[in-house]
């Protein structure tokens, strides 16, 4: 559930429209006189002041539901309420009228009903705008049925017996009173935050709308709105199995699954669209740590599965943990029409609200649109299109995009330790034990599955910076063609060219990958591309040609030394940022999205070339990495090389606050002398005065500290040669750095005795 909250555009509810919930049709009364002679059951008006005072809490800390109405518990049924009428025809009708004042909307639950054959149930409001139904044993799972929301503060409950039929039982167990809306969020920011939701059918969305099928709108609980999506399993059988979010849950025979409920065009509409709803469900998984439901809806099916008239479509996904290098949300904030966020830039794998390390994927910043209350549960997609984690929380809002947002990991829930198949995916979602890693999507009005689909999943090698010219990339062939892949035909190459080729052959069955490495290149310094592309599969066509291709960026530098960054984190990880500039500003590494309560040492391995380097370390908190007394111990920074420590903080340094940085020069140790410039310094160690010579004019000079605090800065008027005294300096290492008036730097260390 969101923390934060935002408005939205205003729609014209309830403007005349249908819901179609059921299976079509008007009723069977039709009052001349108006509704005077149907028994009425009213029930009070709830302390709503009070109710919108809870919900700024509640919205606040999340872990539930958007709440949009206050449940009425009753025991109504056609032996204690209401009117029985008989028509000409012999058939009877029983009714009664529901009321709540001031409501904005009416949701009803029913429970102990019993629906014969022939016999129908229907839900509308007075003047018979909207109708609910007809409703059939079809629409009732072990005697339950959720409704959809009807407009106005009153509703009609008709329940037709066809002539000779046995009677049956309609209860309705629960009255919900809707007290709030999207629209009224528009109405308290007018013209603010919530214009950044971009819906789901702009421009932006045109790759997304089959995707855009699967999602729906759920209605949990009787009063709270989420998120969800149909999702596939690897039989291909439209088995409607809908993902969300655990903390979502409630009795699911009462939920409502709404479909299409999103605007025509890019544009928000003048009257609130038409939607089709299916109710109740029945429970098939969940777990908390990685908060994901998995339910299979049980009302108003044909053919065991979704009807083809609300054009389905079941999401595929991806359990291999494989870090995505983009991603998109699609979901209904706040009960909204559908919309549609932008993820550009990798994702982290972290934590959110005390769950597991690793458990969930990461989203630091939106591109484009935002989550809200509401889009819980809703999915995360790839950039191949396949679910890969559901919503459990975060921060980001319209007018504060770059807070993140976290999804349970698909790869966590697909089989966790100690799982069976209450609380894992697997189970589910692989019925057929196939052992898949993904499984594309599948649309039912599709006819025949793509048997021939070859594709590169992921390449690896080809990423970072490298201290060598060897340069050995691999690349993930995966098959998600009905038909086994036995050969393909790798083409790849450098730097735009793709004049390389590789023959693979095999034999891969449907949604299986494998990893292929390919020769060692031999590359120069700088900066360059890796490009792959898979064709010729098992000799012939591929029938899909939109999933062939990889590249990635990289970066050599040859004769670059390894500098190690040993990062101790405390209890609160996630808290913690980094970023390595060289001395001209650009920034050359970053680290973020670390776990909370994973305290522990963190290695990583820079290749930089000789210079001066800035490391700037933040905490959010600021209170720096200091851990006492919530951890066993507190953080702590080592950047060294060769052995040799250029720098750090020390446990007992480690409250730095919101910022610190750390200065420290490489000075060329292991730079091969023929291709680059050498400056030379004697005696070193020295005592008194340092004598330095260098190949081309200098500029300037400076002596620095381990830190790069600069203790001695001179103008030298384009010498060659000349002497320093360091006296004054206290015994130690320094780096003696010279500027040449062609702009180059050059270092070296310098021992005082």
């Amino acid at each position: 559930m969101k923390r934060f909250l935002s408005s939205f555009f205003i729609f014209l509810w309830f403007n005349a429209c249908f819901a179609q919930q059921g299976d079509g049709g008007f009723g069977h009364y039709f009052s001349n006189n108006g509704w005077k002679t149907i028994p009425l059951v009213s029930y009070p008006t709830p302390n709503v002041n009070a109710l919108q005072a809870e919900d700024r809490v509640l919205d606040s800390v999340g872990g539930q539901p958007w709440r949009f109405g206050y449940n009425y518990t009753t025991a109504i049924n056609t032996e204690n309420q209401g009117i029985w009428i008989n028509t000409k025809e012999g058939h009877s009708l029983w009714l009664v009228r529901l009321k709540s004042p001031n409501a904005l909307t009416i949701n009803l639950a029913f429970d102990k009903t019993i629906i014969p054959e022939g016999n129908e149930l229907y839900v509308y409001n007075l003047d018979k705008s909207f109708i609910l139904g007809k409703f059939t044993s079809n629409h009732v799972y072990e005697g339950q049925l959720g409704t959809e929301l009807v407009p106005g503060d009153e509703v009609i409950v008709e329940y037709f017996v066809k002539k000779n039929n046995p009677k049956g039982f309609v209860q309705v167990n629960n009255v919900t009173h809707g007290y709030r809306t999207a629209q009224e969020f528009y109405l308290k920011a007018f013209g603010s935050s919530g214009n950044c939701n971009l819906n789901v059918n702009c421009p932006e969305g045109g790759p997304w709308q089959q995707e855009r099928n699967g999602v729906v709108m759920l209605v949990s609980g009787n009063s709270g709105f989420c998120s969800g999506s149909l999702i596939n399993n690897t039989l291909n059988n439209g088995k409607p199995y809908v993902l969300t979010a655990n903390h979502c849950f409630s009795n699911p025979a009462t939920w409502v699954f709404r479909f299409n409920w999103q605007s025509a065009g890019c544009s928000n509409p003048g009257t609130e669209p038409t939607f089709q709803s299916l109710s109740g469900a029945i429970l098939r998984s969940r777990a908390s740590a990685s908060d994901f439901c998995l339910v299979e809806i049980t009302g108003g099916l044909q053919g065991g599965t979704v009807p083809a008239a609300y054009t389905p479509y079941f999401n595929g996904w991806d359990n291999s943990g494989n870090t995505p290098s983009s991603a998109v949300g699609i979901h209904h904030p706040s009960g909204d029409i559908k919309k549609i966020s932008f993820e550009n830039d990798p994702l982290i794998s972290t934590t959110f609200g005390g769950s597991p390390a690793n458990s969930h994927w990461g989203v630091t910043g939106w591109d484009q649109g935002v989550t809200e209350g509401g889009s819980s549960g809703s999915p995360l997609f790839d950039q191949n299109h396949r679910i890969i984690g559901q919503l459990h929380g975060g921060a980001s809002a319209c007018g504060a995009p770059v807070l993140s947002d976290e999804y349970g990991k698909i790869s966590y829930s697909w089989i966790p330790n100690g799982s069976d198949s209450t609380n894992q995916l697997k189970y589910w979602l692989d019925p057929n034990q196939s052992g898949a890693t993904f499984v594309n999507g599948y649309d039912p009005s599709g006819g025949v599955p793509v048997q021939v689909d070859p594709f590169l999943a992921a390449v690896n090698g080809v990423s970072g910076t490298f201290c060598s010219a060897d340069i050995s990339p691999s690349i993930t062939l995966s098959n998600g063609g009905a038909v086994p892949l036995t050969s393909a035909l790798i083409t790849y190459g450098f730097d735009g060219s793709t004049n390389l080729t590789y023959p693979w052959t095999g034999n891969l069955p449907q949604w299986q990958s494998t990893t292929v490495t390919l020769p060692t290149a031999q590359l120069g310094s700088g900066t360059h591309t890796f490009n792959a592309a898979v064709s010729n599969p098992n000799t012939g066509v591929d029938e899909n040609n939109l999933n062939n291709t990889q590249n990635s960026s990289f970066n050599v530098v040859l004769n670059g030394q390894e500098v190690i960054l040993g990062l101790t984190l405390d209890c609160y990880g996630s808290e913690t940022s980094w970023s390595l500039q060289n001395s001209s500003g650009t920034v050359l590494f970053t680290g973020n999205g670390y776990n909370d309560n994973n305290a522990g040492l963190v290695n990583i391995a820079w290749c930089l070339d000789f210079g001066c380097y800035a490391y700037t370390i933040n905490d959010s908190y600021g209170d720096g990495i200091y851990g006492l007394p919530w951890c066993p111990a507190s953080g702590s920074v080592e950047i060294s090389s060769l052995g040799d420590s250029l720098t750090g903080i020390s446990e007992a340094n480690s409250d730095f606050g919101f910022e610190t940085t750390l200065n420290f020069c490489i000075d060329g140790s292991g730079i091969n002398p023929i291709d680059l410039p050498s400056l030379v310094i004697y005696p070193n160690p020295v005592q008194q005065i340092v004598h330095w010579k260098a190949p081309f004019p200098v500029s300037s000079l400076c002596v620095m500290d381990l830190n790069g605090k600069i203790l001695i800065e001179e103008s030298v008027s384009n010498s060659l040669q000349s002497s320093l005294s360091i006296e004054h300096l206290a015994k130690g290492v320094y780096y003696l750095t010279c500027e040449l008036v062609s702009g180059e730097i050059l270092t070296k260390k310098v021992v005082k005795e």
